[in-house]
């Protein structure tokens, strides 16, 4: 197997729920739909990937503004419902916060990801889906619990950026880094997606300038329930 690794460079998230953001900013950056990452990039794109009541962002958060800026996000997990949003309910209950607004968001998001041309597959993701996407010049997103970072000690969700591989080792960009010489670190793909369990979804999304044959993300309906001005 060749050693394949993409260029991408790293950004440094600023909030601490801002990590999807911060994963987006890079893949704009790479495929030059943007000259700069900074914190104003990170906001803009945060308003629109997060899911407002758990304040980071699932999986159609994610793809969402990629694919409104004419990227192809190819979005590979093994549960076709709510998985990460499912998981956020109870956090979002027990600090007294709306789990409505999860799912509407969740359907929002997905809603833009199917307009504008996201693909999907229901599945769990594999070491050769990363490899085929970086010979592509694909970028690859993996949420993935923060855990696997020896440094770290809390088991969060997270989203981190894959820019390489070889014989199983990937590289891969952590939002959470602030050492740029940090970029590209080493992890096993074993690792990768150790406790996702816990999350309810194993996922990927890889993202080229390229749209893949694949079946879209189905439309959900758009709903109203959430948006009526209760007196």
């Amino acid at each position: 197997m060749v050693n394949m690794n993409l260029e991408v460079p790293l950004y440094t998230q600023s909030m601490d729920f801002s990590c999807g953001s911060a994963c987006v900013a890079m893949a704009l950056k790479y495929f030059n739909f943007v000259s700069n990452m900074d914190r104003d990039l990170e906001v803009e794109l945060w308003r629109e990937t997060n899911a407002v009541e758990m304040k980071g962002a699932g999986r159609y958060g994610v793809c969402a503004p990629l694919s409104v800026r004419g990227l192809h996000p190819h979005i590979i997990t093994d549960n076709p419902d709510l998985g990460l949003i499912e998981r956020a309910k109870t956090y979002v209950k027990s600090n007294g916060g709306n789990e409505n607004y999860l799912i509407f968001f969740h359907d929002m998001q997905k809603r833009v990801c199917a307009l504008n041309g996201t693909t999907q597959e229901i599945r769990k993701p594999t070491l050769e889906d990363i490899r085929e996407a970086i010979q592509a010049d694909r970028i690859c997103i993996a949420l993935v619990s923060t855990i696997i970072f020896e440094e770290e000690d809390e088991d969060i969700p997270h989203w981190i950026v894959i820019t390489g591989e070889d014989n199983g080792i990937l590289t891969v960009n952590n939002p959470i880094d602030e050492d740029t010489a940090k970029s590209h670190r080493p992890i096993y793909f074993e690792d990768l997606y150790t406790n996702v369990e816990m999350y309810q979804e194993t996922t990927l999304i890889t993202v080229g300038k390229k749209a893949l044959e694949k079946e879209l993300v189905p439309e959900p309906e758009l709903s109203t329930k959430y948006l009526e001005y209760v007196r």
